[in-house]
């Protein structure tokens, strides 16, 4: 085992201590204790997401989170939850476009409860016909609620099959729900076998553990699961943007809407880290550019935000403005497009500079008070850049950029003839 001493980093904000350690089944492990309250988190994250799908049966990796839940070789149906609960606990995943995430939290003095109940699902299929249906069902109403019969929601996929045609990110990660219904047992059990094994995973623990006990409960639960080849990834192509890609989309919506997405650079990257900072300055609180204009001053939006979406191999980043009633979308773009052309030249006033990094300040301390949130956030950095030592380090990434840095990020990347803008309208 290694364990990282608190790093000495130029912030106030304490520095957290690690253990890692690799079992001979390619299982990578993260441990960090924390003994404020007696409990821990379990986090596992497999590197398979959206992305990985197969183009013709997309939604599978969403898919299979849900059925995680519902039964492993010595794990009936609907008895994972009532064990967890049982034994003082809760448990909940999430897919993204890169990956499937699960989590665990419970009293400490059930840990092995966890594992028992985590490892089961890993080391051998138990999912059933029935449960299969039963999912598939519980994912088609997801998408009708969350999608089809939602304002606005189908601008993940509108977007996403403009701005990355050609790649992985095309698609939404819920998937095509045509595709999703032919999905048979034997393609779960392929799926399964191929990248749910301990060498395409990382297991993070955080809260009131002891290093060695944990570690021996882990080698224990995990360390008899065999294990494949860490699956191969498909080298990431997407369509080059050369123009502005546009859409008019009729929805059932009061507000006419305004979306712009840029693709930029992915994750962790020093430009996806200034253009954090762009998107602070833009919208984030009531005193920032685009807010204070739009929505206060000039009474044109009745919200306007930005984002910065950040991927394994790229990254997008979004501005979603809501008309109020009467006024064009048009006049809105013009406004947005004049900010962004202020922030290429250099315009950015240094209290909103300075406001945006005491703010990231603020939320990279907050993220680190909660255990659930530790162990997702040590799985991530494991999992993407094998780098733990980013927990304590990664806030300097945003701390060392400076105006000029924004500034030539902005005229790289937030480019009209490089976009995706989007109007919806209500239907007529």
């Amino acid at each position: 085992m290694k364990l990282r001493p608190a790093e000495k980093i130029l912030t106030s904000i304490p520095s957290i201590e690690y253990v890692e350690h690799t079992l001979e089944n390619g299982l990578r492990i993260v441990l960090s204790r924390n003994t404020k309250i007696p409990n821990v988190a379990v986090n596992t994250t497999f590197h398979v997401g959206s992305k990985d799908d197969d183009p013709n049966m997309t939604g599978m990796a969403h898919l299979f989170e849900h059925l995680m839940f519902e039964g492993s070789p010595n794990i009936p149906k609907g008895k994972f939850d009532e064990i967890l609960n049982n034994n003082g606990g809760d448990s909940n995943a999430y897919t993204t476009w890169d990956s499937t995430s699960y989590f665990i939290c419970l009293p400490s003095t059930h840990l092995e409860v966890a594992f028992w109940l985590d490892s089961d699902r890993i080391a051998g299929f138990g999912i059933t016909e029935e449960a299969l249906e039963v999912q598939k069902d519980v994912v088609a109403e997801e998408k009708l609620l969350y999608v089809d019969n939602s304002p606005y929601g189908s601008v993940e996929e509108e977007s996403s099959r403009r701005l990355f045609a050609g790649s992985g990110y095309e698609w939404p990660i819920i998937g095509d729900m045509e595709q999703l219904s032919k999905a048979g047992l034997e393609d779960l059990m392929e799926f399964h076998k191929r990248f749910y094994v301990p060498s395409n995973m990382v297991l993070s623990v955080v809260g009131d553990i002891e290093y060695d006990e944990t570690l021996n409960l882990i080698e224990k639960y995990y360390g008899g699961i065999t294990s494949g080849m860490k699956p191969g990834k498909m080298p990431f192509t997407a369509e080059e943007i050369s123009s502005e890609s546009t859409g008019i989309i009729y929805d059932n919506i009061h507000l006419e809407a305004r979306f712009l997405f840029y693709r930029v650079p992915e994750i962790g990257s020093r430009d996806y880290y200034a253009l954090s900072i762009i998107s602070g300055i833009l919208s984030d609180g009531e005193s920032s550019k685009l807010v204070k204009e739009l929505e206060y001053e000039r009474e044109l939006v009745h919200e306007i935000d930005t984002a910065v979406y950040g991927f394994e191999n790229a990254g997008v980043f979004a501005v979603s403005a809501f008309a109020l009633k009467g006024k064009s979308l048009d006049e809105i773009g013009k406004r947005v497009d004049h900010a962004l052309e202020e922030i290429k030249a250099g315009n950015i006033d240094d209290s909103d500079f300075q406001k945006v990094k005491n703010r990231i300040e603020t939320y990279f301390s907050a993220g680190r008070q909660s255990i659930v949130g530790l162990a997702d956030k040590f799985s991530f950095l494991k999992t993407y850049y094998n780098d733990c030592g980013r927990v304590n380090a990664e806030i300097m990434n945003y701390l060392d950029i400076s105006k000029f840095d924004l500034a030539e990020t902005a005229r790289k990347y937030l480019n009209e003839n490089s976009r995706v803008a989007l109007n919806y309208l209500p239907k007529k």
